[in-house]
């Protein structure tokens, strides 16, 4: 059985603190060095959780995203 392909973003090596650096100066932030470390400490967490979301998903396949009127009673 061949492996099926990876349909999130783990695989990738985590973003370094200038690359980080990067990104909130690009993002239009200028923070001060201490909350820059605070930031850079908690970045490898958050990253971590987005890559784990799967890509090949469409908006329509997410059940916060699908709206059925027929399950809604009628009178409410």
């Amino acid at each position: 059985m061949a492996s099926e392909p990876r349909t999130d973003l783990s695989h990738l090596p985590p973003s370094t603190p200038e690359e980080i650096r990067a990104m909130v100066r690009q993002a239009g932030l200028d923070l001060p060095d201490e909350l820059m470390q605070q930031f850079i400490a908690a970045w490898p967490n958050y990253e971590a959780m987005i890559r784990r979301i799967p890509r090949s998903r469409s908006y329509a396949e997410e059940p916060a995203h699908v709206f059925r009127p027929a399950r809604i009673p009628a009178g409410e």
